[in-house]
């Protein structure tokens, strides 16, 4: 039986949506003001880019807290907090005067959306009718997916006209809105008794690990490793995966990861994301140094595609409640391989309107297998465990998403040039795009636990 969704839950989807929404669009709005910010700050595109990666970092670590925070608050408490510094946040960034201050209010930002993210799916899960759940995933990955690609738009239409900072002052109407939508549909839900405090030991050493794998990216720039960071990482990894094994205090449930359906798809999904945000850093920026546009077509460049995939989205989680996972997950891949490998043979003579034919044929495959990844990798889960699912898909995409952005823009200032490391990046994703074959076989030939 196709059963009804109430107006109240779906109002309350939208409230928390509108706050994700502006937090990864106002994340790739800033790609497009990197030549810009690189002058105004005079500094590097390779240091600079961590207004974008500081922000996917903070969603990152926040997000890690979110299936302690789903079970001891309510959700209209987290609603509500993450409204209140965004806010904050974009007041921060658009009043920033140098580059400390900017990513000051680009974390804030982040620690809002790494808030907001997670709930947003958690409502879904908790509220939706299972015969509908496909297509209301498919509406909240319309929101992951939209976001990234409409901001790059959004920016270089502000920036050409009105300044980077308008960027940030503009989204103040958002969280306006939020509120209006929100405030008598976002549910006072009673939280969870606990028994067991929050790891916080653990939640540190996660941080670490996150931060300085990020940090060992960033630092390739030089063509070497740099040790220390490496050997900061792999111990904070080891530390923390011995904490979450054997703490009896309330964290992330990485046990999860143990299970070969589940683990494949959070790959799967994660490396998506990679794709995503990497390329939408160096392809608005690719069009900006060689082929010399402006930064509003640049950041349009993404819109027709990012405009056909939120219409599709729904419908393509519709597909799942019909047909199950298998048929969107491997047609949504094979598009995307292949708009990836023509655009790597044609990246040298990349024009902008070729680029945006490109790109709609991308954000098509890769929606259909997105949004469908994420539904399939819960959808095997234990309803007590389903907010660790989640907590940790989110995770897992948003460091993907800082460290594809990290390696674009390594590709972007790389001593081969724009055009050799726009190429390059291009392969890559085709790498990502062979590997995610072998994790779907993996997927659907593994038992379910």
């Amino acid at each position: 039986m196709d059963e009804k969704v109430s107006t109240k839950t779906a109002l309350s989807i939208l409230a928390v949506a509108l706050v994700s929404f502006s937090g990864i669009m106002s994340e790739t709005s800033m790609n497009v003001t990197f030549p810009v910010l690189s002058k105004l700050f005079n500094t590097s595109l390779n240091t600079i880019q961590w207004v974008t990666t500081a922000y996917l970092l903070s969603v990152t670590v926040m997000v890690t807290t979110s299936a302690y925070l789903t079970k001891r608050f309510s959700v209209r408490t987290l609603w509500l907090t993450g409204v209140i510094i965004f806010t904050a946040g974009t007041l921060v960034g658009g009043l920033a005067n140098n580059v400390p201050v900017l990513l000051l209010g680009r974390i804030m930002q982040g620690v809002a959306a790494g808030i907001a993210m997670p709930l947003m799916f958690n409502i879904i899960i908790a509220n939706i009718p299972q015969s509908r759940i496909g297509t209301w995933m498919g509406i909240g990955s319309l929101v992951v997916s939209l976001a990234p690609s409409f901001g790059p738009t959004y920016g270089g239409a502000l920036i050409d006209s009105f300044g980077w900072r308008s960027i940030f002052f503009i989204l103040l109407i958002v969280p306006i809105i939020s509120l209006l939508v929100g405030w008598r549909s976002v549910a006072h839900t009673t939280p969870a008794k606990l028994t067991q405090k929050f790891d916080s030991t653990a939640f540190i050493l996660l941080a670490i690990t996150l931060t300085a794998a990020l940090l060992t990216v960033n630092q390739l720039q030089g063509g070497q490793i740099n040790w220390s960071l490496f050997s900061v990482t792999v111990v904070a990894l080891m530390v923390f995966i011995w904490r979450a094994l054997t703490s009896k205090q309330l964290f992330l449930n990485i046990r999860l990861l143990l299970r070969p359906r589940y683990a494949s798809l959070l790959l799967v999904v994660g490396l998506y994301m990679f794709a995503n945000l990497g390329f939408n850093l160096i392809g608005p920026n690719f069009l900006q140094d060689i082929q010399h546009t402006s930064s509003f077509a640049a950041g349009f460049s993404l819109l027709p595609g990012t405009l056909l995939g939120a219409v599709l989205n729904p419908w393509f989680g519709r597909i799942y409640d019909l047909k199950g996972a298998k048929l969107p997950l491997y047609l949504g891949n094979f598009i995307f391989l292949l708009s990836v490998v023509v655009m790597a043979l044609i990246a040298q003579s990349m024009t902008l309107w070729v680029l945006i034919v490109a790109y709609i044929v991308f954000t098509f495959g890769r929606n259909l297998a997105f949004g469908n990844g994420m539904t399939a990798a819960v959808a095997d889960v234990e309803v007590d465990m389903k907010a660790d699912a989640n907590a940790i898909m989110q995770t897992f995409q948003m460091f993907m998403g800082a460290l594809g952005t990290t390696v674009a823009a390594l590709y972007g200032a790389g001593n081969a040039g724009m055009v050799a490391g726009f190429a390059n990046f291009l392969w890559v994703i085709v790498g990502v795009a062979l590997v995610n074959v072998v994790l779907l076989v993996i997927h659907f030939k593994s038992k379910v636990v």
